[in-house]
């Protein structure tokens, strides 16, 4: 699959409507470098988004 297919697998499968990639749009991906990049994104997600409401809930004071 091409760059621009892949990110719009993105967007689809995991709710991302304006995800754009800094990746290579010069090599064809295969499912397994897509389900690999997939999972690298939802693992960062969990390491360092998911709880940053909890880091903020006393405030920047």
């Amino acid at each position: 699959m091409t760059r621009e297919e892949l990110e719009q697998r993105i967007r689809t499968e995991l709710n991302l409507p304006h995800f754009k990639a800094q990746i290579d749009e010069n090599r064809d991906y295969s499912e397994d470098d897509y389900q690999e990049f997939k999972s690298s994104l939802v693992n960062y997600y969990k390491a360092y988004v998911q709880d940053i409401d909890t880091d903020f809930q006393g405030g920047l004071d």
